[in-house]
């Protein structure tokens, strides 16, 4: 099926030649078509769909404008841009031009995986991303830096060593900011 958010992407890579991101694609998608703010009453959901025609239509894009054009469309969550051939040496125009995740643009470009990801689906899915975010070797780094000895502490044990360290670490009272947002990354991850 053919996504009907193709033609107004394109217009949205037209109009951003330099570039544009994923997030600035989906608020001008948000402004400009009121129902694509209703695609899910659970609020994962819907981010995950509008996503999902994002993407899926990106896709779509960048094969037919190989195809029908020898466009390459580079894709990522920061920068969509179509790059013109001549700006390709000729070896790496056909490996850019395919140069996708194969098994993430078969992902997007298949609808059933629109249709069946539901609320429980997307919960899952953002669990094992929290989880993956937060492995053992990360957690084992975070009581490193707040000087936690204990391997499972307490909430109120982390704050108590963050509260300390970010006294001493604080860039307002003379510390070094790279440090204080190495000590605050490690307590949003013990906390998380």
């Amino acid at each position: 099926m053919r996504n009907p958010l193709i033609a107004t992407i394109l217009n949205l890579l037209k109009r951003n030649l330099e570039g544009i991101s994923e997030f600035n694609i989906l608020k001008a998608l948000k402004e400009q078509f009121p129902e694509f703010n209703q695609l899910a009453e659970d609020d994962n959901l819907q981010l995950f769909r509008q996503h999902f025609l994002i993407m899926n239509a990106l896709y779509q894009l960048q094969a037919s404008l190989w195809h029908d054009e020898k466009l390459a469309l580079s894709i990522s969550a920061l920068q969509i841009k179509i790059l013109p051939t001549k700006q390709l040496n000729h070896a790496e125009g056909t490996e850019l031009s395919i140069n996708r995740d194969t098994k993430l643009a078969a992902y997007y470009l298949d609808w059933n995986e629109y249709e069946k990801t539901d609320e429980v689906e997307v919960s899952r899915l953002l669990n094992s991303f929290y989880q993956r975010m937060n492995s053992e070797g990360d957690k084992h780094s975070a009581l490193n830096i707040l000087k936690i000895d204990t391997p499972t502490p307490s909430k109120t044990e982390i704050k108590q060593h963050y509260r300390k360290l970010v006294k001493k670490h604080h860039p307002d009272a003379g510390g070094n900011p790279e440090t204080f947002i190495e000590i605050r990354q490690a307590y949003e991850q013990l906390l998380h």
